[in-house]
């Protein structure tokens, strides 16, 4: 019965997951279709830029809480470690990465969703609220810098990767330790999952990558005509 009730759970934040909360809080708030403007991304960074701050930063917390809420609720509310610990690994990540699968492809909306970004931090935060909130601050801090809510993203997903692995390996600070007291061992599941989000979110980034190598990307804020190459991501 565990592996049929780790499929159901894997089945619910696929479903939590799928929720378009950019798209739904766009319909009930401004009464905007968030596909129709700007890159069409039902993501909180088009959220920003087509409903403005106020709605596209509750749109960041509804999509990070997609990443934080599978994995809480397994690890501490049901608390059945025999639903994410088989054979001394832990495979708590598992469900919030088939949150992230979810939100870049929604069963609701067509499987078109949004580049997973806000998901994902809910996710590492869930596992190390210290390296989640040190990427979120990452993040507007090249905002700040450069403009580029594209690059920023980059590097901040690529930089929380890095510090996950750090942290399971050398450093030994916010892992958990597991059983032997070995955060490698007891991690290794999940740091491979978190490569393959990070991994999965450059991917969706690629064609905001193109854009900044030719200098075409366009800027947080920028009152130019909006770039929607990107329709589906």
């Amino acid at each position: 019965m565990t592996i049929f009730y780790i499929i159901l759970l894997m089945m619910f934040s696929y479903l939590l997951g799928s929720i378009p909360f950019g798209l739904i809080i766009g319909k009930w708030f401004k009464k905007i279709d968030i596909r129709e403007h700007g890159s069409k991304n039902v993501g909180s960074t088009n959220a920003v830029r087509v409903l403005g701050f106020k709605w596209g930063a509750l749109t960041f917390l509804f999509d990070c809480f997609k990443g934080i809420f599978p994995v809480v609720l397994v690890k501490y509310i049901i608390g059945n470690e025999a639903l994410y610990i088989i054979n001394n690994l832990d495979l708590i990540v598992i469900y919030g990465a088939a949150a992230v699968i979810g939100h870049i492809y929604p069963i609701y909306i067509g499987f078109k969703g949004g580049k997973a970004v806000a998901t994902s931090v809910g996710v590492v935060i869930s596992i190390s609220p210290v390296i989640g909130v040190s990427g979120i601050a990452l993040f507007f801090i090249i905002v700040a810098i450069t403009k580029y809510a594209s690059l920023a993203s980059i590097i901040a997903t690529l930089s929380v990767g890095v510090a996950m692995w750090l942290d399971a390996t050398i450093w030994h600070v916010w892992a958990d330790k597991g059983p032997n007291n070995n955060s490698l061992q007891y991690n290794i599941v999940n740091l491979i999952l978190v490569s393959a989000l990070v991994l999965m979110i450059i991917i969706k980034h690629r064609k905001n990558i193109f854009r900044l190598i030719k200098g075409t990307e366009n800027k947080f804020g920028s009152k130019k005509k909006k770039n929607i190459e990107d329709k589906q991501d």
